[in-house]
């Protein structure tokens, strides 16, 4: 053994006999006051049991209260990304009409049989064209609005994330102004 661990053990060896200093003046102590202190004492740790379990119980209310709202929103949220899936596909369907169109209007102009035919038929499909487009336009105007609804309930799910850090920061500091009275207790 080293000088530094004999030092270490020697240091241990006095910290135990000071905590066993302490008890025994704490044993003093208690012998001294009698029962009427210790029955005090007793009554006094069942109230901060108490006060600690109404902590621990406002603690888990506040918890599952802010759970569901989190929750709820995260539903929202859900239905919106479910809605903007439905939007995409019905996009990709008015893109592959577009270029079945775009298809038609080259097999007339391929075709040619008569230039009459060809323009009605270039017109025909024009039309189609024009209608997927605004059909197209609606549909981005659509998933331009979820997604702004989307922002929306982030930032109130980010308000009451914020709300709740600051309720359990607010219980924290409760429980510890609480719990002061049993640091007079033996071990603590």
């Amino acid at each position: 053994m080293d000088q530094k661990q004999i030092s270490e053990i020697e240091a241990l060896a006095h910290r135990v006999m000071d905590l066993q200093e302490d008890r025994l003046f704490v044993y003093k102590r208690f012998m001294m006051h009698g029962d009427k202190q210790l029955t005090r004492i007793i009554r006094l740790s069942m109230f901060g049991v108490v006060v600690l379990l109404v902590a621990m119980i406002l603690l888990v209310g506040t918890f599952t209260t802010r759970m569901d709202t989190i929750t709820l929103r995260m539903g929202e949220m859900s239905r919106d990304m479910s809605g903007m899936t439905a939007d995409f596909v019905q996009v990709t369907e008015r893109m592959t009409s577009l270029e079945i169109a775009v298809s038609r209007m080259n097999q007339h102009v391929a075709e040619v049989p008569s230039i009459f035919r060809s323009v009605d038929g270039m017109g025909g499909n024009m039309s189609v064209m024009r209608a997927d487009l605004v059909k197209v336009g609606g549909h981005m105007n659509e998933i331009q609005r979820k997604l702004v609804d989307m922002a929306k309930n982030l930032r109130d799910m980010d308000q009451k994330f914020i709300a709740l850090t600051g309720t359990v920061g607010g219980i924290g500091v409760d429980v510890n102004d609480m719990s002061r009275p049993l640091s007079i207790l033996p071990g603590q």
